[in-house]
């Protein structure tokens, strides 16, 4: 297959397997079936527990098998999740099980899927626009989850039910799509000896190699992992906001959307950014100053400036996330990628918590406004950094 066909195919992938209507809903579809709010955050809490444990060991199987078969497994794990939450009604443990299959699904796709991406690209000479790729991939998944959001609103309206099966659809055709993932490791490997169990635990290691040997590689995880994530843990907490600023409720959706389709579009022409060091303190000082002042009015148009700060984010979050995979020399490439998203989890768990317990204390509104001000010394920190040769972006 082309590189151009193999392309396609790959962010038709990415596209299908977050274009879920249940997206839109599921939250409230928990509280409509009885679950308390306790309840509710104890399923989120679980689901990014099991994420966490999940993550290395399925990159690991990915750099040991054949990574196709792995992004063939995920959407059908994740389709399990709906049919599962529609059997539930109102059940706890049968949304915990839902919730452990997407957990499963998103582990298995998480490592594999840039790992795939960036050595398909190395095979035909063009790793050097990586990047480009990877605003392309990031710009799918924003469009998969923008469309899915925006149709499974309407859905919902005149049931939740149908919601939930249209959900499972896209990700049976999602898994199709995989089989034509050619794994480039696969095809010009020569004959070599059959790996042993042993060879699957080496991933770990080459892991862990790979970060205590490369400065750079450290760096730019801790960027993203640290600095990055408050961006996204905070898009949790909109709804919240949302209510704060008296957004009417038919425009929640509207305000969803319209971020995951800026965001994709600022994702595609992030690679024309590129070579420009200083990007990394400056943008994440934009997005805190946009945070910051939308937290200091109650208007419903304040909403524009906390979808600008998200938008301003995304051409940084491509170029961070291309710089990690060059950085990368093992062979573990999978495995060093979910090292990365355990770590995102991880943060994103004791960041979510703080600021939960911050908003509870000060208001939302001015805990969002304390989350800007964060950017600050995460600014510092990458000036620094920069003046000691490490660099977050290329």
């Amino acid at each position: 297959m082309t590189l151009r066909g193999f392309l396609w195919r790959y962010y038709a992938y990415v596209f299908l397997f977050d274009f879920i209507l249940a997206y839109a809903f599921y939250t409230a579809l928990f509280e409509l079936e009885g679950l308390s709010i306790t309840e509710i955050g104890v399923l989120l809490a679980l689901w990014s527990a099991a994420a966490i444990i999940l993550e290395m060991p399925s990159g690991a199987l990915s750099d040991h098998f054949d990574r196709r078969w792995l992004l063939m497994a995920a959407p059908l794990f994740k389709a399990l999740t709906f049919l599962l939450w529609i059997l539930a009604a109102g059940n706890f443990w049968l949304y915990t099980l839902g919730f452990m299959f997407w957990s499963l699904a998103q582990a298995l796709q998480s490592g594999s899927r840039e790992a795939l991406l960036y050595e398909r690209m190395a095979h035909d000479g063009r790793e050097a626009e990586f990047d480009k790729a990877l605003g392309r991939d990031n710009a799918a998944e924003e469009l998969g989850i923008g469309c899915g959001t925006l149709l499974g609103g309407f859905v919902a309206w005149l049931s939740f039910d149908w919601g939930l099966w249209l959900s499972v659809p896209p990700l049976l055709m999602a898994s199709a799509l995989a089989l034509g993932l050619e794994d480039v490791r696969r095809s010009t490997r020569s004959e070599q000896p059959t790996e042993t169990v042993s060879g699957y635990f080496s991933h770990f290691v080459d892991a862990a190699n790979e970060f205590r040997h490369h400065a750079n590689l450290r760096f730019v995880a801790t960027y993203i992992a640290v600095g990055l994530v408050v961006f996204q843990l905070l898009e949790e907490f909109d709804q919240l906001y949302y209510l704060a600023i008296s957004l009417p409720i038919w425009a929640w959706g509207v305000a969803g959307a319209a971020v995951e389709f800026l965001f994709a579009g600022a994702s595609l022409f992030a690679h024309r950014l590129d070579g420009r060091p200083w990007l990394a303190w400056l943008l994440p000082l934009v997005g805190g100053v946009l945070l910051v002042l939308a937290s200091v009015g109650a208007s419903p148009w304040f909403v524009l400036l906390l979808c600008a700060a998200y938008v301003v984010m995304a051409p940084i979050n491509v170029l961070a996330e291309a710089r990690f995979q060059r950085v990368m020399e093992g062979r573990s490439r999978a495995t060093t990628t979910s090292a990365l998203v355990m770590a995102e989890n991880v943060s994103g768990i004791v960041l979510t918590l703080a600021f939960s317990l911050l908003a509870e204390r000060v208001g939302i509104l001015p805990a969002y406004g304390w989350a800007g001000l964060v950017m600050a010394p995460l600014a510092l920190w990458v000036i620094y950094g920069q003046r000691r040769g490490l660099r977050a972006t290329d």
